[in-house]
């Protein structure tokens, strides 16, 4: 089960009216995430509700009281039965906090982007609302910059679930129930990829790939399959030359590809059985890479290889 994290850069709405209206309505679509057991009833904030404006002079907790008075009893019950944690870190897993610490978002000051990059490392939901159109959606993008092991700099982007209405719950929850099809351990994924993932062809290598990722990146890289699997489904559907990606697929350098002993280390089985040059990658962690190999005659993108950075 996942947790939720408070986006708190989208909740300043100006209007008090508006901003009590539009939690009722939050309040509603967590709810149901809870309800089919997508997030646990926990809400993570880097600030506490009395220090988050939502219009001038009304915190996120004077909303609450609103919610209250206004004769959403329900709602606000729900609300102030969740269990909060704060500041955002508290009780993270020690894998996540190292990785988290190594980033920064680019589109976000720290502090309003840190909810959002914890989203996209620990594959929580995000909760907000929809001040802006750039909230008012159920996924939203996640772009941030993470330091490498050996010091150099890596341009991340993740999809994050984000809830900020009510309609936004059932898009989310679909997505949950896909993937969790697939199982929560690798060998589950493997017997299930055809139903969780069926626009990506996976190479028989990656069984064994699958089974011995350790356990901090497997939600990482299911959602990174996942992004990889949405975009092969468009590739077919609005054609092009390339998929349109929606995470940072890159191909090797022409001087990788010109060294004949990297690039035949980028060699795999394919799905047919014989060995193939999986030559482009996307990364998942701080040196993890999922290479894979496109065919533009039928739109495949098949999956050869998940595991750490091979040789340069």
């Amino acid at each position: 089960t996942r947790e939720m994290v408070l986006n708190h850069a989208s909740l300043s709405v100006g209007d008090r009216i508006a901003a009590v209206d539009f939690l009722k309505d939050v309040v509603s679509g967590v709810a149901q995430l809870v309800k089919e057991g997508v997030v646990e009833g926990v809400l993570r904030t880097n600030r506490s509700l009395t220090e988050i404006l939502c219009a001038e002079d009304l915190s996120l907790f004077d909303t609450t009281q609103e919610l209250r008075r206004s004769g959403a009893r329900d709602e606000y019950l729900f609300l102030v039965g969740l269990t909060t944690k704060t500041p955002l870190l508290s009780d993270i897993g020690e894998e996540v906090e190292q990785r988290f610490l190594g980033c920064e978002t680019l589109d976000l000051q720290p502090e309003d982007g840190a909810p959002l990059l914890l989203c996209a490392l620990a594959h929580s939901v995000a909760v907000g609302l929809p001040s802006h159109e750039d909230w008012d959606r159920d996924r939203v993008t996640v772009r941030f910059e993470e330091l490498l092991p050996d010091d150099t700099f890596s341009l991340e982007s993740e999809d994050i679930d984000h809830l900020a209405r009510a309609d936004h719950a059932a898009p989310i929850c679909a997505r949950h129930r896909r993937l969790l099809r697939a199982g929560l351990w690798p060998d589950e994924l493997w017997r299930n990829r055809q139903a969780a993932l069926p626009n990506l062809v996976f190479g028989p290598d990656v069984e064994d790939h699958l089974a011995k990722l350790q356990t901090g990146h497997f939600h990482t890289v299911v959602n990174k399959l996942a992004q990889l699997d949405a975009a092969a489904e468009n590739w077919r559907r609005v054609g092009g030359t390339m998929p349109p990606w929606t995470c940072h697929v890159t191909n090797e350098s022409e001087r990788l590809r010109n060294n004949t002993t990297l690039r035949e280390s980028r060699r795999f089985r394919s799905h047919s059985g014989d060995r193939a040059l999986f030559l482009w990658h996307a990364r998942f962690g701080s040196a993890g890479r999922i290479h894979l190999r496109l065919d533009p005659a039928c739109r495949k993108v098949e999956i050869g290889y998940i595991g750490r950075h091979l040789p340069l």
